[in-house]
């Protein structure tokens, strides 16, 4: 009886629970294709993004889905993070939406519980992905600019760093994630390339390239790149970075078109929201979450 326990103990410390997490989540929901994936702690599920509906659902480690952000002037929807009582959501127009507003391209904030919209934000350059600081700032890239734009908790929007290695004629920096030393890291979609960012200051980072660069997601692990081919010559894979060296720990090959990972108190999980179908003008109604 001791031992068995002692087992559970083990389980617990390592999971938060006695029931592990299951490794595979297959959820459905009407043409939802996420491409942006964000964790929140006060529900215990996921939130996932929208590049057909401008929308965020909640998704439960059992694959449910329901709404939680809708009815909103938002196209498509893609990076998502959660700050406090806050989410915040790049949004734009890259025509996939059922509507369209050509141009627009913000940053929506809203309220957790609710999802009631607070503020919308203008952002030049192709929104697409989100990384918030201690105090709340945010940092977003401008996929199709040079540019990665602060956002203040008033509102303000300013630009933080700007490079023309973050840019190029196709989609430049995309993925950003916040380092705990103080720094922002940001990935080149095109050319894979991975730049430790600070105000004014851009640095390229000793990491190999990453053809495909779309999601970054710090863990204790260390640093997950998620990699695809969706318009870059890249490769549908997971890699592992040292965050002291930037050298490949391990690299996963994925199935479909993964898009980005959220961490988790169960692991990291990594987004297939099938936009490979999307991208061939089909749809489907699946999308799953791997750890």
């Amino acid at each position: 009886m001791r031992v068995l326990l002692a087992a559970m103990a083990v389980l617990v410390l390592f999971t938060g629970t006695a029931q592990a997490k299951p490794r595979h989540i297959e959820a459905r929901s009407p043409s939802l294709h996420p491409e942006g994936v964000a964790w929140d702690l006060s529900r215990g599920q996921f939130l996932v993004s929208s590049l057909r509906h401008g929308t965020v659902s909640l998704v439960g480690t059992n694959g449910r889905v329901r709404p939680l952000v809708t009815g909103t002037h938002m196209v498509s929807t893609f990076g998502l993070q959660v700050d406090g009582g806050r989410l915040l959501v790049a949004y734009g127009d890259i025509g996939f939406g059922e509507r369209s507003v050509p141009g627009q391209s913000g940053l929506g904030i809203f309220d957790l519980r609710t999802g009631r919209a607070l503020k919308y934000v203008d952002i030049p350059n192709g929104a697409n992905d989100i990384a918030v600081d201690p105090r709340g700032n945010a940092y977003v890239t401008g996929a199709l600019g040079d540019t990665i734009w602060k956002v203040g908790r008033d509102g303000t929007v300013t630009p933080f760093a700007r490079d023309s290695r973050l840019g190029g004629p196709s989609i430049g920096n995309n993925g950003i994630a916040w380092d705990p030393r103080g720094f922002l890291v940001t990935g080149h979609y095109t050319d894979g390339t991975l730049f430790k960012v600070t105000q004014n200051h851009v640095e390229e980072l000793p990491a190999p390239k990453l053809p495909g660069a779309d999601g970054l997601t710090l863990t204790p692990q260390g640093l997950v790149v998620v990699t695809n081919g969706l318009a870059a010559p890249g490769r549908n894979a997971v890699t592992l970075l040292d965050t002291r060296t930037w050298q490949v720990k391990s690299q996963r090959d994925w199935k479909t078109a993964p898009t980005t990972a959220a961490r988790t108190p169960h692991g990291t999980y990594v987004l297939s929201g099938r936009v490979d179908l999307l991208v061939r003008g089909e749809t489907t109604d699946e999308f799953s979450l791997d750890r």
